[in-house]
């Protein structure tokens, strides 16, 4: 069992290493590892905004244990209201894959995305050789819509993504 929560000034070395994880860049936007003070002020800028600021939202996902131990992240971003959609993200740290913990934390994500924000639909872009997150988003009731032919670009070669899409 896992539960979602804000972000504070606590997960700073969970937000470096998983941010900064150069094997994790090919599913996101990164290129380049960010500096502990960009992270700190994102952790800030993440406390006073919310997502209508913002256009997204960044949760931590911990273990229901009695230690409440910090495993990963959550993403919603790319919200667009008008349209009541979000893309998704998901990142654990290393040593709590395979767990079921993304699978509980995808859930509640979906749920909070639809009780609390009223989205309509969240989608992800998965590049076509990461099987375990295609696996993921099947086993929460996202569907494959399509694949994009070269849609990511790492280390100079093309991936294509596999969207897929869950209504809420």
């Amino acid at each position: 069992m896992v539960r979602l929560r804000a972000l504070d000034n606590n997960d700073l070395d969970l937000l470096c290493t998983l941010e900064n994880d150069p094997t994790l860049w090919p599913c996101s936007a990164t290129s380049a590892p960010y500096s502990r003070y960009a992270l700190q002020e994102f952790i800030i800028r993440a406390a006073t905004a919310d997502i209508f600021a913002l256009r997204q939202l960044r949760l931590v996902v911990e273990v229901d244990t009695t230690t409440l131990e910090a495993v990963g992240l959550v993403d919603i971003f790319d919200f667009d209201p008008a349209h009541r959609r979000a893309e998704v993200g998901i990142a654990l740290l290393p040593e709590h894959r395979q767990k079921g913990y993304a699978h509980d934390a995808l859930i509640a994500l979906c749920r909070f995305a639809h009780d609390t924000l009223s989205l309509h639909q969240l989608y992800a872009y998965v590049p076509e050789d990461n099987v375990p997150s295609h696996h993921l988003f099947a086993g929460c009731d996202f569907t494959h819509t399509a694949t994009l032919p070269d849609w990511f670009l790492y280390a100079n070669a093309y991936k294509s993504a596999l969207l897929w899409q869950k209504r809420l």
